[in-house]
């Protein structure tokens, strides 16, 4: 009787360390919110993230960002005291994020409390290994790193790989359409040789405007026009008729002028005869 007394005693004592022990690594594959000690699983090979549907929820769950050399910050929260509430842990990668191949081990450089005394959080510093290239997600960017506390207890956390680098590139195509569209608005007037650079310029002075970079020097050169020079060649021709009669009656004029000083010289000579 007092053996089967022991041994129910027993088989309580570690039914109530399991329900007891947990601990929770954050932010949790599949976890919306605040973290509870619901949301523990109990990671094993047959389900390496617990009983979490990684299909459904890795593209839900909240990442953290991978450093370029690797790194990422996860926060370990116990929920009651002791080594069964461990805030110390092991970590796995599966760069395919499909939740089924933890094969690599992951640096753990800063780790938490494994015998905590008494309920709090420990920042957990890790990083992927060398090399690891995470495919996983519709961005095609995503690991899923396993993480298991000594006392057994832990979750996955999603990591992103290479966000930053896929702003950079967003960054990038925005500048080239930038300068697409400064490029669209260089224009020059053709008709009066004036260039603008960068912006627009001032036909009539011939003066380059720029926004604040590089102005190039311009040149405004006026061009006789073709009716310019035939109107002067016929002003030319009408100035030539013009002195040509102008000519005839001048020396008209004077022969006439000389008729008369004849023709008075002869009346006198007759009056005084």
């Amino acid at each position: 009787m007092f053996s089967k007394v022991f041994a129910s005693l027993a088989v309580f004592l570690v039914i109530s360390v399991q329900v007891n022990a947990h601990a929770i690594v954050t932010p949790a594959l599949g976890v919306t919110g605040t973290a509870a000690r619901s949301d523990v699983q109990k990671p094993s090979t047959a389900k390496p993230c617990g009983t979490i549907n990684v299909t459904s929820t890795l593209d839900t769950s909240t990442p953290v960002q991978a450093a370029a050399d690797g790194t990422f910050t996860t926060t370990a929260t116990d929920f009651n005291a002791g080594a069964d509430g461990s805030r110390s842990v092991t970590a796995k990668v599966d760069p395919a994020a499909q939740g089924t191949t933890f094969n690599t081990a992951v640096t753990v450089s800063q780790n938490g409390d494994a015998a905590p005394t008494t309920v709090g959080s420990d920042q957990i510093v890790a990083a992927l290994p060398a090399g690891t290239t995470c495919s996983g997600g519709t961005d095609g960017n995503l690991c899923l790193v396993q993480f298991t506390t000594t006392a057994g207890f832990g979750n996955c956390v999603v990591v992103a790989q290479g966000a930053a680098t896929g702003a950079a590139a967003a960054t990038n195509g925005t500048a080239a359409a930038t300068t697409g569209t400064t490029a669209a608005n260089d224009t020059a007037d053709t008709t009066t040789g004036t260039t603008a650079t960068n912006g627009t310029a001032d036909a009539t002075t011939g003066t380059a405007a720029t926004n604040g970079t590089t102005a190039a020097t311009t040149t405004t050169t006026t061009k006789k026009h073709p009716h310019n020079k035939a109107a002067a060649a016929q002003a030319n021709v009408d100035k030539a008729g013009t002195r040509a009669p102008r000519a005839l009656l001048t020396n008209l004029e004077a022969r006439g002028e000389k008729a008369l000083n004849v023709v008075k010289r002869g009346v006198l000579s007759w009056v005084w005869a």
